[in-house]
């Protein structure tokens, strides 16, 4: 009978006592096969269990944290012309920009403010001034100190008209003086709470663009290698035959003066159409991009992305100008419009990343306004239709077109419900137009949709105001401000109130909306002041846009819920990471 497991073990203890440390190195010369197999297979146990009591152990006292490595490559249908926050028009400009540029200011992932290359910002009692003091230890990548003189530098030329700064508009009215070497107070004519968003500009070197004048601005060299003081330095960019741009790349800043940044580099691959962009993120070659496409959602779904759906603070609506068509001087007409329209179905077919159906003047989440403060005008045709007959708009010839009887100084004439739609020629607008042409006609109410390019929409159809209905929209930034977009001011060109609507009362709710500090009064006075666009109905909001974007699921660390426009999804890129490794916890 052949002896147990157990007998082995015996023996072998027995053996182990006799032994002293010189005659341990003769062990396994004493032992038998079968014994020497059972030694090696203890000693193995003892060791996998000293590997796992440390494991576990290292596991407990340490904690794993972000790493320097890796590169994160995004594709994009555009390539930069000028790489500067003060110069740049294009999202991909935007990007590479706030990328390479530190802001004065800046937003976190989720819309809050935070400070940046300032330290401290002091804001006077009633709001006129702003007295921002820089931290002294930060360098441009070339290594020269950063200072207030860089800060003047880039508002003066903001400021400056020849050198046509897209953000010029943000400025003009406020003066900037130096008071010494790291502290700048700049004065506005009046409060104006918003103004704070400005102050999240991207600042440029004086000692690089003082000597460049406004013609040389994109064909100097540093136009597309720019220096900053940002999480990330130029390092190089590739160009095809033609000299156009096919790849960009930026490394990391090691002596950034915020945490980070962890991704070793970040590359954009330049792609002249969609379908060549997308094989690539097939293919691996790209791991992200942005926006996507509706019609894209369910062929790039998988485990190993994530889309992010992150709405913005873009509302698209029908602005009516009743001082161009007379029928719009009817509130009538006006709220059968408005209940003409499926807004759900108007969202559902935008192309460019989705939508989401909007009631109000304000962005979403701006303001918390619950049902019972807005009088909202949900899709109802019937009562659209309704409304149009009771107000004598009939369909007299059985055209399918509504008329009515309206007299115009000694002539009655019978007048069509014709109205024309002004529009660009982007996709999302002009498949938004033909669908509200079919909703509204199911009404009785003829549209003829007229197709601009956006220039040719800009010069000839808004600024004179040359339209009946426009299908446009509002671009607001974090801290939304009305203002411009419905104080009777602004009805004259370069104003953007394009429904040239006049109200006392909501002219005076966003006078103080503006001028108060406190966030709580502001919010007071703008769901008053939504509560009267929304009984007026100078516009028919329609949808609020959403930004889509592809972001590889190993990517840690990249929170996104909110922000004003794409290239903002790097406000905290310093934080993005890849790669970890443990530490000891404090």
């Amino acid at each position: 009978m052949r002896p147990s497991l157990l007998t082995h073990f015996k023996t072998l203890a027995k053996r182990w006592k006799l032994l002293n440390v010189r005659k341990f190195f003769f062990l396994p010369h004493i032992l038998n096969s079968q014994e020497k197999r059972l030694f090696l297979l203890l000693i193995a146990i003892i060791i996998a269990s000293g590997f796992g009591i440390f494991f576990r152990l290292y596991l407990k006292i340490t904690t794993p944290v972000p790493d320097v490595g890796k590169t994160y490559t995004e594709g994009s249908l555009r390539e930069p012309r000028v790489i500067n926050p003060i110069f740049a028009t294009q999202d991909i400009e935007r990007d590479l920009s706030g990328l390479i540029f530190s802001r004065l200011l800046a937003y976190s992932g989720n819309g809050e403010i935070k400070p940046d290359l300032a330290e401290e910002l002091k804001v006077s009692e009633v709001g006129k001034t702003y007295t921002i003091i820089l931290r002294k230890e930060i360098k441009w990548h070339d290594g020269e100190p950063l200072s207030a003189d860089d800060v003047i530098f880039t508002i003066q030329t903001i400021q400056n008209p020849q050198y046509k700064s897209p953000l010029r508009a943000n400025w003009q009215g406020v003066t900037v003086e130096k008071l010494d070497s790291y502290t700048i107070r700049l004065t506005l004519r009046t409060p104006y709470a918003p103004f704070i968003e400005n102050l999240a500009l991207g600042i440029i070197p004086k000692h690089l663009w003082k000597d460049i004048s406004p013609e040389q601005i994109t064909l100097h060299e540093l136009a597309l290698k720019p220096i900053g003081s940002g999480p990330y330095v130029f390092k190089r960019f590739t160009q095809d035959k033609d000299g156009s741009l096919t790849s960009y790349e930026v490394k990391r800043n090691a002596v950034y003066h915020q945490e980070g940044p962890y991704l070793k580099t970040i590359r954009f691959i330049f792609f002249k159409e969609e379908e060549s962009l997308i094989a690539a993120w097939r293919k691996g070659k790209i791991d992200s991009f942005g926006p996507i496409l509706e019609k894209h959602l369910p062929d790039l779904a998988s485990g190993k992305v994530n889309i992010l759906s992150i709405r913005m603070p873009r509302i698209f609506g029908i602005f009516f100008n009743e001082q161009h068509a007379p029928i719009l001087a009817s509130k009538a007409v006006r709220e059968a419009i408005a209940r003409a329209i499926d807004k759900k179905e108007i969202a559902k077919q935008t192309v460019s990343g989705g939508a989401v159906p909007h009631d109000f003047p304000l962005p979403p989440l701006t303001v918390k306004t619950g049902n019972d403060a807005v009088l909202n005008y949900p899709y109802d045709p019937d009562k659209s239709r309704r409304i149009l007959e009771e107000n004598g708009w009939k369909d007299e010839d059985g055209d399918g077109i509504r008329e009515k009887k309206i007299t115009s100084g000694k002539k009655t004439a019978l007048t069509p419900l014709r109205l024309t739609l002004a529009t660009s020629d982007w996709l999302d607008l002009l498949t938004a137009a033909e669908h509200l042409k079919t909703m509204l006609k199911e009404a009785g109410i003829e549209i003829i949709v007229e197709i601009h390019s956006f220039n040719e929409l800009e010069a000839s159809i808004i600024r004179p105001r040359n339209f009946d209905m426009l299908l446009f929209g509002e671009v607001y930034g974090y801290e939304p401000d009305p203002f411009p977009f419905w104080h009777s001011s602004q009805i004259k060109d370069p104003g953007l109130n394009v429904a040239l609507y006049i109200n006392k009362k909501a002219d005076q709710l966003l006078e103080e909306a503006r001028r108060s500090s406190d966030p709580n009064t502001r919010n007071i006075k703008y769901e008053e002041f939504q509560k009267i666009i929304s009984q007026d109905i100078p516009v028919v909001f329609l949808y609020s846009q959403l930004y889509r974007y592809l972001m590889p699921a190993d990517i840690k660390g990249a929170d996104i819920s909110k922000i004003s426009l794409p290239a903002d999804r790097f406000n905290e890129i310093n934080k993005w990471y890849r790669d970890t490794k443990r530490i000891f916890k404090k």
